[in-house]
């Protein structure tokens, strides 16, 4: 079978190997990889590494960060609303678009931090974006281990948008524009150079 340009693990959840599966958990995605297997477990650790989302999302409540509480709380449950039954459906779509949606605020919002807390947030949220990767490409080679580092990169995405809680980012946003920032700039410099790799290596 064919397969997309490994760049795809930025927006899009990995493929499933082709082990045995449970009666009823055999999905047909509506594209080139055909028939995909989720096994039971793989999705009781993906459904309970999405709780992260909505733990980091009531902490941001708690610590009055709406605008960021809002985007986590709505990409947790899209995140469980997709993993309780993985395939082709709407639920995936809304997954993808919510998950899209809180990596670019969280992003953006970062530029905002400081001190410790930015260091230990860029690179949370970078060691994510690397499990991802790692994530996708493994799928690719139908390995099931797969789905221990998509969890571990929800946990880690989770463990960054607390820390954006702490560094109140919400408020310090009075300009639309983000102020300079040496560690996030790097980072966005690193995370397109990687995606621009994979697009013209793939």
């Amino acid at each position: 079978h064919g397969s997309p340009p490994t760049c795809a693990w930025v927006f899009m959840a990995p493929t499933a190997t082709h082990a045995p599966a449970a009666p009823g958990l055999t999905l047909k995605r509506a594209n080139h990889y055909g028939h995909l297997e989720f096994p039971p477990w793989q999705i009781r650790l993906l459904m309970s590494s999405s709780v992260s989302f909505l733990l980091a999302g009531i902490f941001a409540y708690v610590r009055a960060q709406q605008g960021l509480a809002s985007v986590l709380l709505f990409a947790g449950a899209c995140s469980l609303n997709y993993w309780r039954a993985p395939g082709p459906s709407l639920r995936r779509d809304a997954d993808l678009v919510a998950a899209g949606g809180a990596l670019f605020y969280c992003l953006y919002t970062g530029f905002w931090l400081h001190g410790v807390t930015c260091y230990v947030a860029w690179a949370s949220l970078l060691s994510a974006l690397i499990c991802f990767r790692k994530s996708w490409v493994l799928s690719l080679g139908h390995n099931e281990h797969w789905a221990f580092w998509h969890a571990g990169a929800h946990s880690l995405a989770g463990i960054a948008a607390v820390l954006l809680s702490f560094g109140q980012v919400t408020g310090g946003g009075e300009s639309m524009i983000p102020p300079h920032n040496p560690v996030a700039e790097v980072s966005i410099v690193l995370v397109c150079c990687c995606v621009l790799f994979d697009t013209l290596s793939g």
